[in-house]
């Protein structure tokens, strides 16, 4: 289990100019829906932000404390 601050603290340490927006997807603290907003995606495609995202999630997933997310970017408006 993790806490959804703890996940905003992993993606904004990787992506500082990140707004984030986290849902508990079941309330069980494993599976999450997460929405990243951030001006540094500009010239990434789809599939590199969501490696981004992913990059900074990856230590939680390796040690179990998060089982999946559902991941959501874009560019602000």
């Amino acid at each position: 289990m993790i806490a959804i601050t703890d996940i905003e603290t992993l993606i904004k340490n990787a992506i500082p100019d990140a707004a984030v927006n986290i849902a508990d997807k079941n309330g069980m603290s494993d599976h999450f829906l997460i929405y990243v907003e951030a001006k540094s995606f500009e010239n990434q495609n789809l599939m590199d932000r969501h490696r981004s995202v992913m990059a900074a999630l990856e230590p939680a997933m390796k040690d179990g404390r998060l089982h999946a997310a559902e991941i959501k970017t874009a560019l602000p408006v």
